[in-house]
């Protein structure tokens, strides 16, 4: 019995194994089964017990057994672990599977489950090389993702489902393509997420998702009542193999699938997965009653493998019918252009800080923003009055050491001329806040009003080089407008160009020749 269900859940899960007798055979070790269902697994210090009571054969190194509906392994002698059986050694698999675009986590509260490491997890014991998430109304998790992604080597690919207000309401996936895409994705994130709207307007939508993949959903779009303008404006439709456990509304997502399959708008293998396995699909319920909130009850969206997938598809169709395998062909063949053209990447090597750039009273008297800044540290002596020079200097050594490695000496100018502007205006300012009251060069800047050397105040609790890290300098690029300007960007920088008569915002080395530069 228990060896049965222990084989019947390793095919579940892909795994490569072989079970002779009351051993099985995974990951080049071997395991003895735990075939007592009456046995207790834990005491009550949860020591596991059947190692008292099963004796290992030669050359296994532990046991497997079952609890809770799940398998798991336990090497002998080694404290409970909790070890489940799967993901390990080779997947047994007979089609490949390069990427998945359909991860719906536990971002997506109260629906979807899991973290994104047990997603990549999975995803590499399958061999995908690129991954993709669409989580519902939010995008609290693209930064994490992507880092989780990039990590493991897995191509991440950013993208959200969208709810849209036409002839009536329905989902929309859509996924980025570059920094554009994002920009697209952004505005529609407000709309919901800033601005509280329950939906997207489909007009808005369409005239503002430029450089994003649209992807139809046929599990909440209607064919027969969708627009023309939404079915002109989608680049594929998802061709779900998702089964809803109501026969009513199973007949009716096949019925609008059938309309969408003959549409001529081009398929794409997407499947929505808010669990990583078939098994868990109850779970996904029980979130729903936590909620109050729900949804038409399915039973098999969760993590696929391609051959899963196909299986899946296969059912779709009457015995006999052969026209899946083109749809499945065709559908993955989207699936690769998409995962080809979509490349945006959440920047996080690029300095967003704002560049001081001097009047020209100070550019006639200082050759650098650096010399500009080393005056006014002088300058702040003389106005305090400092009589004691020789520790401030040792100090001042220290702090603009940190400074400079961390390339901020333009964020402490900008700081300067804020202050210096508000006080001539004779606006109220703050002797200062926090940690930043320890900074020599912000009192001597006249930023703060505390002489931090008076109070015994650390620097470090402020700022210091392992916090900083060190800036390096990186590529820049020029270009000259057409006044014969020359303009210097640095690698990362962002710059507004009119291209094309259209508007766009683009990374300085996405600048092509004929764009015209309005902003930097």
């Amino acid at each position: 019995m228990q060896i049965q269900k222990l084989d019947e859940y390793c095919k579940v899960m892909l795994l490569d194994y072989e079970i002779e007798g009351s051993i099985i055979f995974v990951n080049d070790n071997s395991y003895q089964i735990v075939e007592d269902i009456n046995m207790t697994i834990f005491d009550s210090d949860m020591k596991f017990q059947p190692e008292h009571f099963i004796e290992l054969e030669d050359d296994s190194i532990g046991y497997a057994y079952e609890f809770g509906g799940r398998w798991y392994l336990q090497e002998d002698g080694e404290e409970v672990s909790m070890q489940e059986l799967k993901y390990i050694g080779k997947v047994q698999d007979k089609l490949p599977t390069k990427s998945f675009l359909g991860i719906r986590s536990g971002y997506e509260l109260m629906n979807g489950m899991g973290l994104y490491a047990d997603w990549i997890e999975k995803a590499k014991f399958l061999g995908i090389t690129s991954l993709g998430i669409c989580e519902k109304n939010t995008l609290g998790g693209v930064l994490l993702f992507q880092n989780e992604c990039r990590q493991n080597g897995i191509k991440p690919i950013i993208g959200m489902t969208l709810p849209i207000k036409g002839n009536e309401t329905y989902d929309i996936k859509v996924y980025v393509k570059d920094f554009q895409g994002w920009l697209s994705l952004l505005k529609f994130n407000e709309k919901i997420n800033v601005d509280k709207d329950h939906h997207i307007d489909e007009k808005f939508f369409v005239e503002n998702s430029e450089n994003l993949y649209k992807i139809a959903d046929p599990k909440s779009l209607n064919f027969k009542t969708a627009s023309d303008l939404i079915k002109s404006s989608v680049d594929y439709y998802q061709l779900d193999t998702v089964n809803f456990i109501t026969e009513e509304k199973d007949v009716e997502y096949l019925n609008n699938l059938e309309r969408w399959i003959l549409s001529g708008i081009s398929p794409i293998s997407i499947t929505d997965a808010f669990y990583l396995e078939k098994a868990d699909w109850k779970t996904r319920e029980v979130m729903w009653a936590v909620a109050k909130s729900f949804d038409d009850k399915t039973n098999n969206q969760y993590f696929k493998s391609k051959t899963q997938y196909a299986g899946e598809l296969v059912n779709l169709f009457e015995k006999g019918n052969k026209s899946w395998i083109e749809l499945y062909r065709l559908s993955l063949e989207a699936e690769e252009e998409l995962v080809e053209n979509c490349n945006f990447k959440y920047d996080t090597d690029t300095r967003h800080l704002p560049k001081y750039i001097m009047t020209d009273e100070e550019a006639e008297e200082h050759e650098s923003n650096d010399a500009l800044f080393l005056h006014l540290i002088k300058k702040g002596f003389r106005d305090r009055g400092i009589k004691h020079p020789a520790k401030y200097i040792d100090r001042l050594k220290i702090e603009i050491n940190v400074l400079r490695t961390g390339d901020v000496i333009d964020y402490f100018l900008g700081l300067h001329d804020i202050i210096r502007y508000a006080q001539s205006k004779d606006m109220l300012t703050g002797i200062g806040r926090g940690s930043a009251g320890g900074s020599l060069v912000a009192y001597l800047l006249g930023i703060i009003q505390i002489d931090p050397l008076e109070f015994d105040l650390i620097f470090e609790r402020f700022l210091n080089s392992g916090r900083m890290g060190r800036w390096e300098d990186r590529p820049s690029f020029k270009y000259e407008d057409e006044e014969g300007n020359v303009i210097e960007l640095a690698e990362g920088e962002l710059a507004r160009v009119i291209r094309n008569e259209k508007e766009k915002i683009v990374y300085c080395h996405e600048i092509i020749e004929g764009d015209e530069i309005i902003k930097y």
